[in-house]
């Protein structure tokens, strides 16, 4: 064939995937993902936090009852908690309840002492000593299915009860939407008997 004649050169495809972005944190996080926080079986974000190494979680008692978290001793109010990217706060105390939130919308828990190790971060993130991220779950459908349903109901002592229901429901292959909603009651009472002498001198029982 003489080299001054056109020459067709057939189509070549090329095929591959993307390479996963990864990085390594500057500062090390604990990180709890949707398959741990399902086996630990905890009730609340506050539960699930309490299997963190150098946590002090506060405890004010009762399922209502105020749940804080703070790291190296700095104080509730020096630790930042962020519900998928969005800083929440208490007008009032600035102190966050962690037990009002369900871990049945809980996709990824994650601690930092400081701040993660994200290029593109707001002023509030580096305010804090440290920092919990919640991040929530995400529509997942099978092959075939455009829609799923979960019911659950828990019971503990002192006559708690916890019905929640999820509903998910795909739109197209770009958008999906979700309903949650959980009921909460407990009576806090329980059996018990104590014994002192009143004024008299006298032995008494008080049997509740």
């Amino acid at each position: 064939m003489p080299l001054d004649s056109v020459q067709v050169i057939k189509e070549a495809v090329i095929v591959g995937a993307p390479a996963e972005h990864r990085y390594r944190e500057v500062i090390p996080a604990q990180t709890l993902k949707e398959e741990e926080l399902q086996r630990l079986n905890s009730f609340s974000v506050a539960d699930a936090i309490r299997y963190f190494s150098g946590v002090q979680l506060k405890d004010y008692g009762g399922v209502g009852g105020l749940k804080t978290v703070n790291i190296r001793s700095m104080g509730t109010n020096h630790m930042a908690v962020f519900y998928d990217g969005i800083q929440l706060g208490n007008a009032q105390n600035g102190q966050v309840d962690l037990g009002r939130f369900s871990l049945d919308d809980v996709e990824e828990i994650s601690l930092h002492n400081g701040q993660k190790s994200d290029i593109f971060q707001s002023a509030k993130d580096f305010g804090a000593s440290g920092t919990i991220y919640i991040t929530t779950r995400r529509p997942r459908f099978e092959k075939g299915r455009n829609a799923n349903f979960k019911a659950t109901m828990k019971t503990g002592s002192f006559g708690l009860i916890n019905p929640s229901i999820r509903s998910e429901y795909k739109i197209s292959d770009a958008v999906s939407a979700s309903f949650s909603g959980e009921w909460v009651n407990a009576t806090g009472k329980y059996k018990f008997r104590y014994r002192r002498r009143n004024t008299l001198g006298e032995i008494v029982y008080d049997t509740t």
